[in-house]
Order: structure tokens, then C-alpha cells, then sequence
């Protein structure tokens, strides 16, 4: 019954600070209203009449009862400042009239009448009221002794009464003011605590909030990096198969005769190449392919450029392209150096905005010291350059270009491309004639007849490590195989050291990996090649390969493969007898 009656008085619309004063003030409003009623109805029952001054008691007494309901039914409509003036107001007014007909003598039940507008102007409007409230008091303390005066009571006595009452008021209103104050004190803590902890509260929310922003996050990252996970192992075994397929298809042109079979086997490479295009997509999309130089055809690689270059340019431009039909080999990230081109050209097309000509040229040339090299020769007719822009055009971010077409990064790319390559690049510009880039790149050692390497090959699938093996051997080369590393261990630890050493990366056991860092510090020597586009932790591996291993990508061509084992086995001095005498 307790908590539904206190529920109950809590249920009043009134704000947030006003609920705890609002039921204390229901609460004295209703014992006002019904004790003071009761006590007079009982007395009145049993046959006690007033007499006399009571009289001006039971007037006073209903008074406040009826201001006491008309209060509560204020402050249960939401009035609560309204029903808590109104109250202290009537007691006000009671107060000198009790004062004026009764005198400072009166009984004791009119002497507590004047205590309430203290304890409720305290409060319910603070000190300020409560000090208000007691002058108040005091002045019909002081009228009440005036009119004691004129009624003939001796003024000794008049005084006496008078300073007791104003001294009981006084004391009064100081416990209040005294209690008032640490109360203020005390909610003024309290409402500080109060707004530290709502900032706490909103704070832990807030980080709650991003805890759970941060965790769909996490659960987003496991989730893509577990997609990337099982696209590269598709792709490691896709690349396998692709392998084999292109094997076998080059093996059309050791044949004469058959033609429909030899042109069946090239839709088959056709074929298998666009598979392969499609596995380095899925490496792209899950972030684990990297960059991978490799032995290709330049001219093949230019010529497949065609069709972008004239989607590049506008159509007043006309496009020459002079590819010889011999095989230019060269050693680069194939995706890099068509990336550099095309930037070059990108440069090409802004500078000729009225159209003009474009010409890429390719051909074999040779260096002041004799070296071969393959030129990619790229020329236009638009506006040229200045010397001093000539200069600085491979800064990162130096453009002459407004903001919105260039960021400047276009030829830096083509002079990190180039020279990672071990390359160069020639520019000659004359402004108001046009521009000629002379992108140069080393050309690999081509294959010694007499050389007969000795390969030791490591790969768990036995069809993708047999064809090759096949393929090194009609190129020449004396192969020894092994299924894993240890297998591959083993074989070295009984006197078959090899020239060169082509293991796939990924493989049970001790992996391709583990395998070369057993095997760098007893052979510094050895020549190495890793195979593989399964690479979950390509960044690791960059770091820990060492810098001298080769790297290739599956699917690989065995033509690439043996370009590969005869280029490692020729030592920088053949190569330069060989380009000098070439």
C-alpha cells in the first residue's frame, strides 16, 4: 500500500526537479486536509462544543483545509508552484487575522499556524522567501502587541510574549535557512554528479556504439580476408591445370603437318590464357597478388595496346604503331610497363587537345658499352616542353596541368616502372614541335645452345611438375624432381646440388619458402626461381624472399621457365661477350 500510495503521488506532470517537492508537499497538503477536518468532526461527535476562542480555532483550522484541497487539487493538474503560492498565501493572511482577534495569547494550536508559511517559503521558493516570510511574521507579531496594548494588558507583559514569539520564529527560520543551505549544497553535488554520470553514461554509450562499429568492421575484414583466402587457393589450383594446358599447346610448333590439330591447339593456349587472365583477376580482387617480373614478348605485349590506345585518343589523332614481327624479348612486370605506356601516351593525348599524330615504335638498339637493349619508342606532335620542365616532369606531383587534370604522378610511375627494370628513359622535346620518349629496357641473354643446366624441380602436382620437367628437358637441361621439400632436401644432401632450384611456394609440408631459407646460407650461390600466385601473406614474403630469388606467377610457360633457367646460368660475362659478338 505504501509504495502504490507514494507511486501514486509521484504520478503528477510536473518536471524532472519538481517531483520529490511535489510529493513531499501532496503529502503535508493531505494530512492538512483530512487529520485537521477529523480532529474536528470527533470532537464535535462526542459532544464538545467550542467555547470561546476555539471558535476562532475551528474557523482558522477549516481555513486551512479548504486551502489545503484547493492546493492538491493544484498540484495533481500540474500547478505545483500555483498550489504550493496559493497555500502559503491563505496561512498569510490567516496569520493576522489569528493575531488581531485572539491577541499573542491565544491557545497552542494558533501559535503553530504561523510556522508553516516559514517552513513552506523555505521550501518551496528558497531563502530569499523564507527571510520575507519571517519580517511578515514578525510585523504581525508586532500588531498583535499593539492591539494586546490598546486592550489594556500591561506592556511588560505585552513585550515578554512578543520577543518569546519572535525569538521561536527567529530560531526557526534559522534551522530552516541553515537546513535549506545544505540542501542547496547538497542537490547542487548531487545534480553535478548527476550530469557527470549522464556524460559517462553517454560516453560508454558512444563507445559502445563504436565498440560495435569497430566489431561489424572486424567481422567485415574476416569475412573479405576469408573470401581472399579461398580465392587464392582456387586460383593456386587453377593455375596448375592452366600450366599443363599451355604446356602441351606449345608443343604444336616442335610438329610439322597436322594443321587442324596445330590450330585446334592454339584455340586451346588462346584459351587457357583467358583463364589465366581471369585467375590474376581473383588474385586482384583478393588483395594478394604482387608485382612479378617476367621474360615476354614486347612486341605481343604493345600489340595487345592497340584497341586502348584508340579508345585513348580522340579520333583527330592518327595512331601509329611499328611493331617488328621478330620475338623482342624483355624482362618486366608485363602489367607495369602497359601501365607506364599508357601513361605516356595519356600525356600524348592532352598535349595535342586539336589532334595531330601519336607513333609507337619498337626495335632493338645498343648502348654505348655494347649492350643489347629493346627501345620503346613513343612520339607526338603536340605541344612540347620547356627544358625546365623537361627536367622535373618524373617528380612525384610536379604537373603543369590545372588541379583537376593531374595530380603529377602519371610519369613518376613510368620512371619507377623503367628503372625497376633496370632501364632507362631518353626524353627530347622542342615546345611547339612535339615530344619522343625513349623508354629503354635490357634485353634478356638469349639461350646457349651448349649449355645443358642442371634443374632441380620441386612441386607437389605431379602433372604440372612433369610436363615441365619434359619442356627442360628438349630445351636442354638435365632435371632432377621432387614432390616437396624434404623430398627435395634429401636430394640435395646425397650430392644433387643443382645449378638452379624452381620450387612452388605452396606445398605440403616444408614449403617452398622454408625450403630456400634452408637452403641460402649452405649455397649462397644457387640459383633460385619461386612459383607461385598463392601469396596470403605477400608483404611477409616480400620481406623474408631473399632479394636474389626469382619469383614467377602461375600459370607460367615452360618456354618462360627455361628463359629463366638459362638467364640465371649465364654468367654477366658471357652475357656481355655474347651481346658484343651478337
Amino acid at each position: 500500500m505504501h509504495n502504490k500510495a507514494r507511486d501514486w503521488l509521484a504520478r503528477v506532470p510536473v518536471g524532472e526537479g519538481e517531483q520529490r517537492g511535489a510529493r513531499a508537499l501532496q503529502t503535508l497538503l493531505l494530512l492538512i486536509g483530512v487529520l485537521v477536518p477529523l480532529f474536528w468532526g470527533l470532537r464535535l461527535g462526542i459532544g464538545q462544543a467550542p467555547r470561546g476562542i476555539e471558535w476562532t480555532c475551528l474557523v482558522a483550522h477549516t481555513g486551512m483545509a479548504v486551502l489545503a484541497g484547493i492546493s492538491f487539487v493544484c498540484v495533481r493538474l500540474g500547478r505545483f508552484r500555483l498550489g504550493g503560492a496559493l497555500f502559503l498565501a491563505g496561512c498569510l493572511v490567516l496569520i493576522p487575522v489569528i493575531y488581531a482577534l485572539n491577541g499573542l495569547r491565544g491557545p497552542g494550536p494558533l501559535q503553530v499556524i504561523p510556522v508553516l508559511p516559514l517552513a513552506l517559503a523555505g521550501l518551496l521558493f528558497g531563502r530569499r522567501a523564507l527571510w520575507a516570510t519571517l519580517a511578515f511574521t514578525w510585523g504581525c507579531v508586532l500588531l498583535g502587541a499593539a492591539l494586546e496594548r490598546i486592550g489594556g494588558t500591561g506592556a511588560g507583559v505585552i513585550w515578554e510574549v512578543a520577543i518569546g514569539l519572535m525569538t521561536g520564529f527567529l530560531v526557526v527560520a534559522v534551522v530552516l535557512d541553515s537546513t535549506l543551505a545544505g540542501l542547496q549544497a547538497h542537490l547542487l553535488e548531487v545534480e553535478e554528479r548527476h550530469r557527470e554520470l549522464e556524460q559517462a553514461r553517454r560516453s560508454l554509450k558512444a563507445e559502445k556504439e563504436e565498440r560495435e562499429h569497430t566489431m561489424d568492421q572486424l567481422v567485415h575484414v574476416q569475412k573479405v580476408k576469408a573470401i581472399g583466402q579461398l580465392a587464392g587457393g582456387v586460383a593456386h589450383d587453377f593455375n596448375n591445370i592452366l600450366g599443363v594446358i599451355l604446356g602441351y599447346a606449345q608443343w604444336r610448333d616442335r610438329h610439322a603437318g597436322m594443321e587442324p590439330l596445330r590450330e585446334a591447339l592454339a584455340g586451346v593456349e588462346a584459351a587457357a590464357r583467358r583463364g589465366a587472365a581471369i585467375s590474376r583477376k581473383l588474385l586482384n580482387f583478393s588483395r594478394q597478388d604482387v608485382a612479378h617480373p617476367e621474360v615476354f614478348d614486347l612486341c605481343e605485349a604493345l600489340g595487345g595496346l592497340e584497341s586502348m590506345l584508340r579508345q585513348l585518343f580522340d579520333p583527330r589523332v592518327r595512331i601509329e604503331l611499328a611493331l617488328p614481327a621478330t620475338n623482342l624479348p624483355v624482362r618486366a612486370d608485363r602489367g607495369q610497363l602497359e601501365l607506364a605506356v599508357l601513361n605516356v601516351a595519356s600525356n600524348a593525348r592532352d598535349a595535342m587537345p586539336e589532334g595531330g599524330r601519336f607513333r609507337l615504335a619498337v626495335e632493338a638498339v645498343r648502348d654505348e658499352r655494347g649492350r643489347s637493349l629493346v627501345e620503346i619508342l613513343l612520339s607526338d606532335t603536340g605541344e612540347g616542353m620547356e627544358e625546365d620542365v623537361r627536367r622535373r616532369i618524373f617528380e612525384p606531383f610536379f604537373t603543369t596541368k590545372s588541379q583537376s587534370s593531374g595530380a603529377g604522378l602519371g610519369l613518376a610511375v613510368v620512371g619507377k616502372v623503367i628503372h625497376e627494370a633496370g632501364g632507362e628513359i631518353l626524353v627530347d622535346s622542342t615546345p611547339g614541335a612535339g615530344s619522343c620518349f625513349r623508354l629503354r629496357l635490357p634485353a634478356p641473354v638469349a639461350l646457349s645452345d651448349g649449355a645443358s643446366p642442371r634443374v632441380l624441380l620441386v612441386d607437389d602436382d605431379d602433372e604440372l611438375r612433369s610436363m615441365l620437367a619434359r619442356t627442360l628437358e628438349r630445351g636442354g637441361c638435365r632435371v632432377l624432381g621432387a614432390r616437396d621439400g624434404r623430398e627435395a632436401w634429401r636430394v640435395i644432401v646425397r650430392g644433387g646440388v643443382p645449378d638452379v632450384l624452381v620450387t612452388d611456394y605452396r606445398m605440403p609440408g616444408l614449403d617452398g619458402l622454408a625450403l630456400i631459407r634452408r637452403l641460402r646460407p649452405l649455397y649462397p650461390d644457387l640459383a633460385m626461381v619461386l612459383i607461385s600466385d598463392y601469396l596470403p601473406e605477400a608483404a611477409e614474403l616480400a620481406r623474408d624472399l631473399p632479394p636474389d630469388v626469382e619469383r614467377l606467377p602461375k600459370p607460367i610457360s615452360p618456354d618462360l621457365l627455361m628463359q629463366y633457367v638459362f638467364m640465371l646460368t649465364t654468367s654477366p660475362e658471357q652475357a656481355c661477350d655474347e651481346g658484343e659478338g651478337g
